[in-house]
């Protein structure tokens, strides 16, 4: 097939073409601007910055299916008053942009990286699956929920004659080389020996390795039983924060040093600081069911998180 790859140049696009090109198609690697990184793909475009007015006619010509990745990603200490119109340009209007582009051209399946913060913050008990309620708590987690719907509308329904089938998949936070954010702040911390009071935490979060959510993105582009649905993804072995602390010291050869702190304290400490929502992410669970991933299209991890943790750790020590 002739994939056309959004965000190509990113964390997870860049191992999104290798895998798709690993598997015979042809891909077309989109860029904001030249880029150094080696990319697996076929042709590159360089775009610029993507806006809700940006011209995909040509790109767009003789492609069988798109994956789209661009966009804004969670960003820590945003301006909460303009936030959401950022998240929502960035989002939601090149989406829209992107799928008329993809119907008048005749695409057949555009593939959408959402977020599973469409379902919400935080599992109490019963882990997330796709057939749940949206529930998205901030900027970022709406602005991806209205993309998913702006997505189906533009593709059509069951009331309207469909041109473009969809798929939405939803992964919760990716690691893997190359990773940043809150992950790659461990690691530093992590490969510093410094202390994180961290032992007291008891709580369960489900991850995902980028080359595992790159092979479901190869099944995602042409099996015909992704069509119009919505999949969750994880590595299967939810972790707690320390055990997820303890993971990325023994990967780097560091010896972990959590001290115990009581959950409330933490609280406490997040909402006098301003930074109640990181607390939440490290203290709260976050558990995943994708069953229906799983026997649907056939996929399974591509290994386990604590070999896929070391490659993660081979990847931070060469960016050192």
């Amino acid at each position: 097939m002739r994939i056309l790859v959004t965000g190509a140049a990113g964390f997870v696009g860049v191992a999104v073409c290798k895998a798709l090109s690993e598997s015979g198609h042809r891909v077309t690697a989109v860029t904001r601007s030249p880029t150094a990184t080696p990319l697996a793909a076929e042709r590159i475009e360089v775009l610029g910055d993507l806006t809700g007015a940006t011209d995909w006619s040509g790109v767009l010509a003789g492609i069988d299916a798109v994956v789209h990745l661009a966009g804004r990603a969670h960003v820590l200490n945003d301006d909460a008053h303009a936030a959401e119109r950022l998240y929502r340009q960035a989002n939601v209007e090149v989406l829209e942009g992107l799928a008329r582009g993809a119907v008048g051209s005749g695409v057949k399946r555009l593939v959408f990286a959402s977020s599973i913060k469409v379902n919400g913050e935080e599992t109490f008990g019963a882990p997330f699956s796709a057939e749940a309620p949206p529930a998205p708590e901030d900027a970022y987690g709406k602005s991806k929920l209205e993309a998913e719907q702006r997505l189906r509308e533009i593709a059509g329904n069951a009331m309207a004659p469909q041109t473009l089938e969809w798929v939405i998949l939803r992964p919760p936070l990716m690691y893997g080389p190359g990773v940043r954010g809150n992950m790659a702040r461990l690691f530093a911390i992590a490969d510093r020996g410094w202390p994180v009071p961290f032992r007291s935490i008891r709580n369960a979060r489900d991850l995902l390795y980028v080359g595992s959510f790159a092979d479901l993105i190869v099944r995602a582009v042409s099996a015909p039983a992704a069509a119009n649905r919505v999949f969750l993804a994880r590595d299967g072995e939810p972790l707690s924060t320390p055990d997820l602390f303890r993971r990325i010291a023994g990967a780097l050869d560091k010896r972990p040093i959590l001290l115990p702190c009581p959950v409330s304290v933490l609280e406490l400490i997040g909402g006098l600081t301003g930074r109640s929502a990181e607390v939440r992410r490290l203290t709260g669970n976050l558990e995943i069911d994708d069953d229906a991933t799983r026997s649907l299209l056939a996929w399974e991890p591509r290994m386990s998180a604590s070999a896929a943790m070391k490659l993660t750790a081979e990847g931070y020590r060469s960016r050192r």
